[in-house]
């Protein structure tokens, strides 16, 4: 890798670093009210995400968050992150941008009216020569976890970049 190429990647981690520690941790709670519309609108009739009664019969604290809703919980923190980076990505920097893979992972169930602390980090970064020319692969993660530091959920994307 030449001198300028490693200054490229130095200079791309540090402002993916400056971003979200901008960003940080974001505390969210999921209502009750809102997983109920969330379950109407995609056709859940499991009662154990939208009826607390019924998801207390089960043994259940609380209404479960169904695994779907994940997603509509990390949106607005990753919004911010590449709302607060992109002038600083994408002037100049960064040339174009291809998503190629997600996944989530859940470890425990989350509960309604329970607080969650979210938050991004960047999970890896590496430069990669193929048939287009050089790009980066770079991976950011969302977390989900209990107020007391417990890992209970994320979301995991990878993308190409061509800088």
């Amino acid at each position: 890798m030449s001198q300028s190429e490693v200054e490229g990647l130095r200079r791309l981690q540090s402002i993916i670093g400056e971003v979200l520690l901008e960003v940080g941790p974001k505390t969210v709670e999921p209502d009750v009210d809102i997983l109920k519309r969330y379950c109407e609108t995609i056709g859940e009739t499991n009662p154990v995400y939208f009826d607390v009664d019924a998801a207390k019969s089960f043994g259940y604290r609380s209404v479960i968050v169904p695994q779907s809703y994940l997603l509509t919980l990390f949106v607005p923190i990753v919004n911010e992150f590449f709302a607060k980076g992109f002038e600083r990505l994408f002037s100049g920097l960064i040339r174009g941008v291809i998503h190629t893979e997600s996944y989530v992972v859940y470890y425990k169930p989350l509960f309604a009216g329970e607080k969650y602390v979210l938050r991004l980090e960047s999970e890896r970064l590496e430069r990669k020569s193929g048939k287009k020319g050089d790009y980066y692969v770079w991976t950011l993660k969302t977390t989900v976890s209990s107020e007391d530091g417990e890992d209970l959920a994320y979301d995991q994307h990878t993308f190409f970049l061509k800088i």
